[in-house]
């Protein structure tokens, strides 16, 4: 391994050891605790920028909807019907978060994906979800687009830093071009946003 792609590995080894600031769950307002991950998590990626820290939108779906997109989810996933989100494994969150993402609930979807990075760190191109499925798990970009729907540009920046550190998306991936084009639409709301 050359000295270019160790340092940002004992980077982020470094960095997953620092405390986080998370943010509170919608139903009791308390700090957000993430489940401990799971024995194959990878460190955390460098980079500590804050993309999980912001202020809560109004959520779109209602609970039974979520309650069963979610059981579709745990079946699509492989998993019992009675699991519990804190007991799902990292590739559960991430496909919730992607399918609340494109029913419209982007709250709930930062809040999926969140807890998707917080249990597997490294995104990873064709990264195994579950049996023979395989998926590029990208969770900086997503919870980036995620931020962007909600106007939460600095949010939405930090991640993007954040994929970019990571490498999760390159020249030679399909969400190349969505990519350049959040870029694009992040700084420009951040220009107009400046006085």
């Amino acid at each position: 391994m050359d000295f270019a792609r160790l340092v940002p590995l004992l980077v982020g080894a470094l960095l997953a050891s620092a405390p986080v600031k998370a943010p509170s769950t919608p139903a009791t307002g308390g700090p957000r605790t993430a489940a401990a991950p799971a024995p194959d998590a990878s460190p955390a990626p460098p980079a500590a920028q804050d993309y999980k820290t912001f202020e809560r939108k109004p959520t779109v779906l209602s609970d039974e909807e979520l309650s069963r997109l979610r059981a579709v989810v745990l079946s699509r996933c492989g998993l019992a019907p009675a699991t519990r989100p804190a007991e799902a494994p990292w590739y559960f969150h991430y496909e919730l978060g992607l399918e609340l993402e494109r029913r419209g609930d982007q709250q709930r979807a930062l809040d999926a994906l969140l807890e998707a990075a917080a249990r597997k760190a490294r995104p990873a191109r064709m990264s195994r979800m579950y049996g023979m499925w395989f998926r590029d798990y990208q969770p900086y970009f997503e919870i980036a687009k995620a931020h962007a729907a909600l106007g939460n540009w600095q949010c939405a920046a930090d991640a993007l830093h954040t994929s970019e550190k990571t490498g999760e998306v390159g020249a030679d991936d399909r969400a190349y071009f969505e990519f350049l084009e959040l870029k694009a639409e992040v700084q420009a709301a951040q220009g107009r946003r400046k006085p």
